[in-house]
């Protein structure tokens, strides 16, 4: 055979062998063509302004003028120009093998701040519907506490909507429409998830002749390719920026304990202690058998930690639960009631005498009395840090506190930002942070919250681990069964996880607890 046939039977060969190559084409109006895997995945490609926000020095905010608008496109840097008085838009697109990257640049030609801009870079096309995406729903996210590696899987080919910044926040992803076949994309720096609460921490202004800059790209990999082969220098770039700190080896069972009960409230028992409606702990000789019945709870509750092989307990409801179940947990342990203020260091001692880790429920708000209202409501501050780190510092002081559940720390889908327990953690080494919601930034420096009891929520997550492969959680039992879950929560204690129980009486599923456990050490 002759050395040219050779060599054009070995290139065919790698040809035939070679990986599918991303493919892009560009007009005035952006991308043209986008092809991976002989398949298109744009629709209409024209990228897209939809409006900005412009606020002046006295705080006014008012729209900017989106008329006469200038569109032009530089073919030999693929530079798409947006222009209009108030600012210039500009998109680079680089084409790399698998990958499509968008730099846009909005630059502020004002003498007022760009609160928010949003635009749409392109409609994306998809040759099969996305596997498991539904109709309506926006497939988007906000670079806030996860990395935005946003999948569209397909028979076709695997595609990533992705943030190359992995540091600020950023809204980017699909928009949510009817059709599957076709969805816009959004890329904003404002936040619209409910039209009427705005996330905050979404918030990148631009000063005045400023310019702010926001990568983005769309990853291609074949069908079935991993997470980790299309993204995973993301993750591990995440996890770099935001490193895993906690350092907490017990992970024994932690006990719950719920000494008061919401809407009980009787005459002289406003705060529900012990579901006793008809008890007087208001008087004198009332305040004496709240004294007694509270260090008898204790008292049994010991033996019941004890039994369990427990690391400690947990008072939820130290200030008791006067008010309805929203705040009804007041999470302040500087403000108890008149009956325990005299008791509670007698209460925590007995645990710690017992060998037994204490701690309390915190809240980042303030709860204050309105001048002429009847109850209490709980008010955000404008340092939540500081005000936690007061409360926990008084209950570790006085009663030595270790153990931490943090309530009402923002929505379940916008958690106050991680950088706040991240510092309180910083500031106090020794303690466990337990927060009820989270994102995967919070698992750096605390034990985020799950419930099983009343959500079916099981233990830290895989997506959690591939960042951070020492994470863990408290996840909370309560007493519901868990015989249905026994294989899941042996694995979610093997990997580190801490239980979290009733520990002031045992329920039937001690006994299943501490077997998981048992089985888990094996």
């Amino acid at each position: 055979m002759h050395r040219w046939a050779i060599v054009v039977v070995v290139l065919l060969a790698a040809s035939l062998c070679a990986a599918p190559a991303l493919e892009a084409q560009f007009d005035a109006k952006g991308l043209s063509r986008l092809s991976y895997a002989d398949a298109s995945f744009v629709g209409d490609g024209a990228f897209q302004v939809y409006g900005a926000n412009l606020r002046s020095a006295d705080g006014l905010r008012h729209a900017a003028d989106m008329k006469g608008g200038q569109r032009s496109f530089d073919a030999a840097t693929r530079t798409l120009s947006l222009t209009w008085p108030w600012g210039t838009v500009r998109c680079a697109y680089t084409i790399e093998p698998t990958r499509l990257r968008l730099s846009v640049t909005v630059e502020n030609l004002t003498d007022e701040t760009i609160a928010d801009v949003t635009m749409s870079p392109m409609e994306s096309a998809f040759p099969s519907p996305p596997a498991g995406w539904v109709p309506h729903m926006p497939y988007r996210t906000f670079n806030l506490g996860w990395p935005t590696t946003l999948v569209a899987r397909m028979p076709q080919a695997v595609l990533a909507a992705c943030n190359e910044d992995v540091a600020r926040p950023l809204q980017f992803g699909w928009q949510g429409r009817e059709s599957l076949a076709r969805r816009p994309m959004i890329l904003a720096t404002v936040s619209d998830w409910n039209a009427e609460i705005l996330n905050p921490q979404l918030s990148r202004p631009i000063a005045p002749h400023a310019s702010d800059r926001y990568d983005v790209s769309l990853r291609f990999g074949p069908a079935g390719a991993t997470d980790d082969q299309v993204f995973g220098d993301l993750l591990d770039r995440f996890a770099k920026l935001l490193p895993y700190r906690l350092n907490w080896t017990d992970r024994r069972p932690i006990g719950a304990l719920f000494p008061s009960s919401s809407g009980i409230n009787g005459e002289k028992n406003p705060r529900g202690w012990f579901n006793d409606k008809q008890a007087d702990f208001v008087t004198e000789e009332g305040r004496a058998k709240f004294r007694e019945r509270l260090m008898a709870w204790a008292g049994q509750s010991v033996q019941v930690l004890k039994g369990l092989n427990a690391q400690g307990m947990i008072t939820w409801d130290t200030e008791g639960q006067e008010y309805p179940h929203a705040i009804s947990y007041l999470g302040d342990p500087r403000s108890l009631p008149p009956e325990m203020e005299p008791v509670a260091d007698a209460y925590f001692k007995l645990f710690t005498d017992a060998g037994l880790k204490v701690g309390v429920c915190l809240r980042p708000q303030l709860p204050l009395r309105t001048a002429y209202g009847a109850g209490v409501n709980q008010y955000e501050v404008t340092d939540p840090l500081a005000t936690l780190d007061a409360k926990l510092t008084y209950a570790q002081k006085r009663w030595g506190c270790t153990l931490f559940y943090v309530d009402s720390n923002g929505d379940p889908n916008a958690p106050m930002s991680a950088s706040i327990f991240s510092q309180l953690a910083a500031r106090h080494p020794d303690v466990l942070l337990m927060p009820e919601h989270e994102n995967a930034a919070y698992y750096a420096c605390s034990a985020p919250y799950r419930d099983y009891q009343n959500q079916r929520q099981l233990g830290t997550g895989g997506d959690v681990r591939r960042l951070y492969p020492n994470a863990f959680c408290a996840l909370y039992l309560g007493d519901r069964d868990v015989k249905p879950v026994r294989e899941q929560l042996i694995e979610c204690v093997k990997h580190g996880d801490i239980l979290v129980v009733h520990g002031w009486y045992s329920p039937a599923n001690h006994k299943d607890i501490k077997e998981i456990v048992a089985a888990a050490a094996k």
